[in-house]
């Protein structure tokens, strides 16, 4: 592992805990950037997602090449050459090749692009004799600035013909189209060119003038059947332009090539279109002479395991595909795609299942369930994708679906709050099929992860996996304890003469109030009795602890990487998630070098204040015509055993809690480079070592022991204490003035909402 995270998996649960996790969620850039065009989902998706689609139904077939390994390889530039095609590919630590194949999937041949140290291949085009022209990027180190090369490369992997761009030309260059007869163009920031290994570059279309007036850094080549380019720009808005090739003008912008496909996107070679793309939702092909863009291929309506758009395709019809791309679990997948009539796709009940956790694994969990059951079939609709500029608005939107009576058959949260779906009668109950199937089919949880699950008897909601919301500090300053109160934590600090801003690990004021609300949530707020309990001592202490810490930090005045502050011992407790037996291995060898304890957040109650943070929670409606099926979906995605599924996370599943805690005792290997597993902090390599019986039974003791599992709570209340906490820490109020205003405004909301 090269690094880890500049200031550490210890802020994931910091300010943003106070903002988000009170909140039930947080704000953030999804893939992609509403700004650039990409626009919310239509309003009645749920609805829309609760009917079978069947107009574009496409049936997949793997394709075995003999003689290519891709494995989880990259591949794109799936295009043709003669009467077959080629692809370029990037192999994990080794060479860029081409690959030539027929259109039946039969291999042909390859070549390797020669490179040196850290080159790398942008830009290619195929030639009719299989050789390329293509973009070398020359780099002698990895940190270095390329290098530009426009190269011609023959079918033996020589480079025949090479001209290296300058300085000036490189800053601008943005991309290279070439034709049939061998005429090359360029698209640059300030126009297009003509270009030859002869005589260089030659503009001919001015940026600004000659339709030219959308060009910009965005730009790039879209290459269409018959020699047709087509430049797309995203300047001030989006267009897609065809080039005039002989009268050296750009032709009138598309008005069916909105934003919408903007980003996101890649646009491939077929017959029968006059290009083709391939977006995050499926295959779309484009008609010039008409300016029409119509759907032809659904990803989820044809169960295709693809959560992105796919880099290498190719139309051989409108009717049939063939694809290269990587499938929600990494591995790289050839396959055919051949539409399936309407008439004949066979009719499935079918489920909704709506989320606001965007996960890859549940993704994969659809795909597979869909094309394991011939009666029914899941539509997944992502809220947390509702929006690119904000995803509680995402969340919003699934609130107010549900609270219209608009309710999905299985439900899968994000960091929201739940309890109010509960008590409103809206989730089923799991536990009779629980303990039904859970020896059965291998779905019991450990122990204490059940138990805080039931309630009154009943299981409202289930979590696969988990990471522990605690606080780590090497054994040497605990003394051993398990527990510290505040005033522990304080003489830990001014003992060392350690500077508070240094002391969590460049932690604020609001940062330490966050995690002491989060870790402690059910001690000052009783949603059930309808109490808060924030003008206490305990209450009035934290916040007092907090405004020892500074409001901002100047991380100016600190180098490299947070982490090598704990090793050195100048940072003393950390508020790092437990998110994995192997991933911990890391943290403890990495990260403090020395033996480290469990001690939660400081109070004065003598208990550890840790606490269990599910990845999501899952429920089905207690509504749903189809309980069965949404539980042996539920059921699904309980079994994952793998522990490679849980690297960066604890599994609920008993079996699979125990494989991983006996993977952290295997050897560390790099999955990537097959060699020892090591971390680099700063320039401290550390190669890690296996974990050792006692390590993992004093994990597996300490995780175990957790009976608390956090519970999302109202925005409202966020705002309250953050507004509130914010006069305190400026000093113009006493924390008992604040705290007893939150008390009052605490509890008058709790009222209200419970």
């Amino acid at each position: 592992m090269k690094g880890i995270f500049k200031r550490g998996l210890s802020l994931i649960f910091t300010t943003t805990m106070i903002m988000s996790v009170l909140t039930g969620c947080g704000k953030g850039k999804a893939d992609g950037d509403a700004s650039k065009g990409n626009a919310p989902k239509d309003e009645n998706i749920l609805q829309e997602a609760s009917v079978q689609k069947k107009d574009y139904v496409y049936k997949s077939e793997e394709l075995q090449i003999e003689g290519v390994d891709i494995g989880s390889n990259f591949v794109s530039d799936l295009k043709p050459v003669g009467d077959g095609l080629c692809f370029y590919e990037s192999v994990t630590d080794g060479p860029e090749k081409i690959v030539s194949i027929t259109k039946e999937g039969k291999y042909v041949g390859e070549y390797e692009l020669p490179a040196e140290n850290y080159d790398f291949y942008k830009h290619i085009n195929y030639l009719s004799d299989g050789g390329c022209i293509a973009c070398l990027y020359k780099k002698e180190q990895e940190s270095s600035d390329p290098k530009i090369s426009i190269v011609h490369v023959d079918p033996s992997g020589n480079i025949i013909e090479s001209h290296e761009l300058t300085d000036d030309e490189s800053s601008i260059f943005l991309d290279i189209a070439v034709l049939s007869d061998g005429r090359m163009f360029t698209v640059s920031v300030d126009g297009l060119y003509s270009f030859s290994f002869e005589e260089g570059f030659k503009k001919i279309i001015e940026a600004g003038k000659n339709g030219g007036e959308n060009l910009c850094s965005s730009s790039y080549f879209i290459k269409g059947s018959n020699d047709q380019i087509f430049v797309f720009s995203n300047a001030e808005e989006t267009t897609l332009q065809k080039l005039d090739v002989d009268n050296q003008t750009l032709l009138e912008k598309s008005a069916a090539y909105t934003s919408d496909y903007a980003y996101n996107s890649n646009a491939f070679l077929g017959e029968g279109k006059d290009f083709y793309l391939s977006t995050d939702e499926g295959f779309f092909g484009y008609d010039a002479q008409k300016d029409e863009i119509v759907k032809l291929l659904d990803y989820n309506d044809s169960d295709i395991d693809a959560t992105y758009f796919i880099e290498a395709a190719y139309a051989i019809s409108p009717d049939e595909f063939i694809a290269i791309y990587n499938g929600s679990s990494g591995e790289t997948k050839v396959e055919r795609f051949t539409k399936v009539p309407a008439d004949q796709v066979k009719d499935r009940k079918v489920l909704t299942l709506a989320s606001t956790a965007c996960d890859n694994s549940l993704n994969i969990a659809v795909t597979e369930f869909n094309k394991t059951h011939d009666d029914y079939k899941i539509n997944l609709v992502e809220y947390c994708k509702m929006t690119d500029d904000d995803w509680i608005e995402g969340m919003k939107k699934l609130d107010m679906d549900i609270i219209s009576d608009n309710v999905p058959d299985i439900m899968v949260f994000g960091q929201q709050e739940i309890d109010k779906y509960k008590n409103k009668g809206l989730f089923l109950d799991l536990k009779p099929y629980y303990d039904r199937d859970k020896v059965k089919d291998n779905i019991e949880l450990i122990p204490n992860v059940e138990n805080a699950l039931t309630k009154d008897g009943k299981m409202y909601n289930m979590i696969t996996d988990f990471t522990v919301l605690t606080m780590i500090a090497k054994t040497k300053f605990t003394g051993g304890k398990d527990v510290l109160s505040i005033k522990d934590y304080e003489k830990i600090i001014e003992d060392n003469n350690t500077p508070y801003e240094l002391a969590f690990g460049l932690q604020t004021n609001m940062d330490v109030l966050g995690n002491g609300i989060v870790n402690a949530a059910d001690k000052y707020i009783d949603t059930k009795n309808k109490k808060c309990n924030f003008d206490s001592e305990s209450f009035i202490e934290l916040l007092e602890f907090a405004n020892k810490f500074p409001s901002e930090i100047n991380y100016n005045k600190y180098s490299g990487d947070v982490e090598s502050y704990y090793r050195s011992d100048q940072a003393l407790f950390s508020n790092y998630g437990l998110s994995g037996f192997c991933y911990f291995r890391g943290i403890k060898q990495a990260v403090f070098g020395d033996e480290v304890s469990f001690i939660g957040f400081p109070n004065d109650e003598g208990v550890n204040q840790s606490i269990i943070y599910p990845s999501s929670n899952i429920a089905i409606s207690s509504r749903t015509e189809n309980a069965d099926a949404a539980w042996e979906f539920v059921k699904s995605l309980m079994k994952k055993n793998d522990e490679n599924d849980y690297m960066n996370s604890f599994p609920t599943n008993k079996k699979a809690f125990e494989e991983a805690a006996k993977k952290s005792m295997e050897e560390p290997i790099d999955e990537y480079t097959g060699e020892k597993e090591t971390w680099k902090i700063d320039d401290v390599t550390t190669e890690l070592k296996p974990f050792t019986q006692q390590e993992v039974d004093e994990i597996k003791n300490f995780i175990l022991s957790i009976n608390n599992i956090y519970e999302a709570r109202g925005q409202e209340m966020s705002e309250i204490i953050v507004e509130e906490a914010s006069a305190y820490f400026a000093g113009q109020k006493s924390a008992e003035e604040v705290a007893k205003i939150i008390q009052s405004r605490m509890t008058i909301l709790v009222s209200e909402n419970s």
